[in-house]
């Protein structure tokens, strides 16, 4: 089940998220990898989530979310794209397909467990296909 929430929504359940998380001995660690592919690939950028105490996990791009609790199963998102797809039963990896350079830019993955937070960021470079038409 996708739930549909409002930008303002989806910002207090960050910071919600976020405050949640400081309640914890929180461990943090962050991330951050440089991701080229030409226009029309297909681009995965996969969260890696180290153990079974995952609470939720938060994809963002620009102003579009993604987020999914696994104490309660359910996901609630933003995203309007059909080249942008997070499958709800495999939310720690994001597919772009057909890569297009709107889709470039800062793809944000946070982690919440029950330790703390681990925050992993893409930025991702659409190149022109360099095969001659």
């Amino acid at each position: 089940m996708v739930t549909m929430l409002s930008l303002k929504q989806a910002a207090l359940f960050f910071i919600q998220l976020l405050n949640t998380s400081s309640v914890f001995a929180v461990t943090s660690i962050a991330y951050h990898w440089n991701v080229s592919v030409s226009k029309g690939d297909l681009i995965q950028l996969t969260c890696t989530i180290s153990n079974n105490d995952t609470t939720m996990i938060q994809w963002t791009k620009d102003r579009y979310y993604f987020s999914h609790s696994y104490s309660s199963n359910r996901s609630s998102s933003n995203f309007s794209s059909n080249s942008l797809r997070i499958d709800p039963k495999i939310p720690s990896t994001f597919n772009i397909s057909n890569a297009q350079h709107d889709d470039a830019g800062l793809y944000t993955c946070i982690i919440s467990e029950s330790k703390g937070f681990n925050c992993i960021t893409w930025n991702v470079t659409v190149f022109e296909n360099e095969k001659g038409t």
